[in-house]
């Protein structure tokens, strides 16, 4: 997935809320998200923003159901930890 892809801004409000507003750049976001992130964890939470049906995404990916679930769950438990929300916003 492309840096361009990633709407690692949408995600991050759509997880933490937008009470705190990221202070980095769209880019600097993305990459951040790259990092923290395994490429089917970024796919899942990207598809989940965007409002992709998750049989699509799971076709994509070649997943099934409980796998999905499982990328979710693991990558909003990643991105809710506060050492990596943090840097969002430092």
């Amino acid at each position: 997935m492309k840096l361009k892809e990633i709407e690692a801004r949408k995600i991050i409000e759509h997880v933490l809320g937008d009470k705190r507003v990221p202070t980095k750049s769209d880019e600097e976001l993305a990459m951040l998200l790259k990092k923290r992130f395994t490429k089917k964890e970024l796919e899942v939470l990207n598809a989940s923003v965007l409002g992709v049906e998750k049989t699509l995404s799971m076709e994509a990916l070649h997943i099934d159901e409980k796998r999905y679930e499982t990328l979710l769950a693991g990558a909003l438990k990643k991105l809710k930890n506060e050492t990596t929300h943090g840097d969002f916003f430092n």
